[in-house]
């Protein structure tokens, strides 16, 4: 099929849908997984060419975490340390560890039980978010306890992105030999992008803006980006943790905000295409074919994450109504699942109806 037929069939079935989904006042990122559906080998297969797709799709994927590093917020991370340590890192540790005890126990081999526990520990930081602030919630002791573990979750996704690809490789080394190597890199990189940050980055920054141009303080951060994730692919990790590091050292700069409103179009739309990629690869015949598991699956999986951040809340002092509260908002799946199913399936570390089973969950889950 010609590859102006496959955008064109791309463009329209994601501008009808996300339309339509929008009117019903539903998810844009459903939109854009259903749309992916719509077009995929399991639907019209109107888009056969997924290598070039993918590749723009990782791109929003690094700007994504370059965003999330710029709302990044260290001093709060230390404020709130207390919480974050006593809750966040044990909710995360937890719920891996049953997550992986269990998806080995219905056959997976640990590597793909660890993807799968990395996929159901984390909670959706944009849902919480978006809720508390609407409801008012955030000053709340149970919105203070949500935000806490998110803010851990959030820094999990930076090792789990390193350890994920290890995991796929085919080597003698030891895993724990391997892992120490990833995080020499990993500080390495942390190094040599904060020094860069910290004493190169404003002085570029404030020679552009002083030529007042739009474009090109865009096309600088768009360079900026992109050069900090070559840096970290270069030394062999995850090309969004180096958008995240680059994202995280701007993230304390006067620059913050236009930053952030210069990279948000950019990565709306290459988020749109990786969310439509990752629809092109859900089986909805394997949806339909086994709904009970679906359920199942979903059903059981929140009560862990519940129950979980509700015994944690209360050995660290809060009242049980605030471990109810707080584990009922981060029961769902999180953005950063998809991710991890990307990253997964790109390094064939996770079975296709494993995949397709995760994916409608989450479908299940935000509807």
């Amino acid at each position: 099929m010609n590859g102006h037929f496959e955008i064109l069939a791309i463009l329209s079935s994601a501008v009808l849908i996300v339309w339509l989904f929008r009117r019903l006042k539903l998810p844009a990122i459903l939109a854009y997984l259903v749309a992916g559906m719509l077009v995929g080998e399991h639907g019209l297969n109107l888009a056969h060419d997924q290598v070039d797709y993918d590749h723009f799709a990782e791109l929003g994927i690094v700007f994504l975490l370059f965003t999330l590093g710029l709302e990044f917020s260290l001093p709060r991370l230390i404020a709130m340390r207390n919480l974050v340590i006593a809750v966040g890192s044990l909710q995360v540790g937890i719920s891996l560890f049953i997550f992986i005890v269990a998806s080995m126990f219905f056959g997976l081999s640990f590597e793909s039980a660890f993807v799968v526990g990395s996929i159901l520990a984390l909670s959706s930081t944009a849902i919480v978010i978006r809720q508390l602030s609407e409801t008012g919630a955030m000053k709340r002791k149970s919105g203070q306890l949500s935000v806490a573990i998110l803010l851990f979750q959030d820094v999990a996704v930076v090792p789990l992105l390193i350890i994920i690809p290890m995991l796929a490789a085919d080597t003698d080394t030891s895993m724990a030999m391997a892992l120490f190597v990833a995080i020499f890199k990993g500080v390495v990189v942390v190094i040599l992008l904060f020094v860069i940050g910290k004493w190169l980055l404003p002085k570029v920054f404030n020679i552009i803006a002083s030529v007042r141009t739009d474009e090109l303080f865009v096309l600088t951060t768009l360079l900026v980006t992109l050069l900090a994730s070559a840096l970290t692919q270069w030394f062999g990790l995850s090309m969004a943790l180096g958008a995240f590091l680059a994202g995280m050292m701007l993230g304390e700069s006067e620059y913050k905000h236009q930053l952030e409103a210069d990279i948000r179009p950019y990565r709306d739309i290459l988020l749109g295409l990786f969310f439509i990629t990752v629809g092109m690869k859900l089986d909805v015949g394997l949806l339909l074919s086994s709904p009970l598991n679906l359920l199942a699956l979903m059903v059981s999986f929140m009560l862990v994450k519940i129950m979980v951040i509700k015994i944690l809340a209360s050995r660290a002092g809060e009242s049980s109504k605030v471990g109810w509260a707080s584990g009922l908002m981060l029961a769902q799946m999180g953005e950063f699942g998809f991710v991890i199913i990307a990253l997964a399936n790109k390094v064939n570390l996770l079975p296709s109806d494993v995949s397709s089973m995760l994916l409608g969950v989450v479908l299940l889950v935000w509807l």
